[in-house]
């Protein structure tokens, strides 16, 4: 029988320092996913940023694979799933998300916007990376992606009235803060 979640946290609690430690270097060194979950979180931007650079280039390959014509987002929206799951950095996650917009614009500008499935996966992204600027009460990812997010929606206004007008509204949200 496995172990549950409120059970390992239980076994966790019960666990001294050194015990949780050395747990935690096995869990280390035996996968790379921890690997990058631990990295994520203690080696701040400059990690996050680099695991958003190869993350950011996988995805450009999923939406737009040189030599094929592959109108599936299932690759893309898996890449996205596991950096989410990886990154604990905030810029990073901000990055990869706007970046997965931008693409998918593209990818609607040129296959078509008439699955409907493509732009909610857009505005759940793109209301995403907004949540995620709005939360840093610092504002530097607001003045770092403000201007990206203009163009997001510059791009989006090219689209169907109801799927611009979403975009729109999540962007105004982020608009509001400019003149705060």
């Amino acid at each position: 029988m496995e172990m549950t979640i409120s059970g390992l946290r239980e076994k966790l609690c019960e666990a001294d320092n050194d015990q949780l430690i050395e747990l935690l270097c096995q869990v280390y060194k035996h996968s790379e996913v921890a690997q990058q979950i631990v990295d994520s979180r203690f080696l701040g931007d400059e990690y996050g940023m680099r695991l958003a650079k190869m993350t950011k280039q996988k995805l450009e390959k999923a939406f737009f694979p040189h030599g094929e014509v592959d109108r599936s987002l299932i690759q893309a929206k898996e890449l996205l799933r596991k950096f989410r799951k990886i990154c604990q950095n905030q810029r990073a996650l901000i990055d990869v998300e706007l970046y997965f917009v931008e693409c998918g614009l593209d990818f609607a500008g040129i296959f078509g916007e008439s699955d409907e499935s493509i732009k909610e996966l857009l505005i759940t992204n793109y209301a995403s990376a907004v949540a995620r600027i709005l939360e840093d009460d610092s504002e530097i990812y607001f003045h770092l992606y403000f201007a990206r997010c203009n163009q997001i929606i510059d791009t989006a206004r090219g689209f169907t009235s109801a799927f611009s007008q979403h975009m729109l509204s999540i962007y105004c949200q982020l608009a509001k803060e400019s003149k705060d």
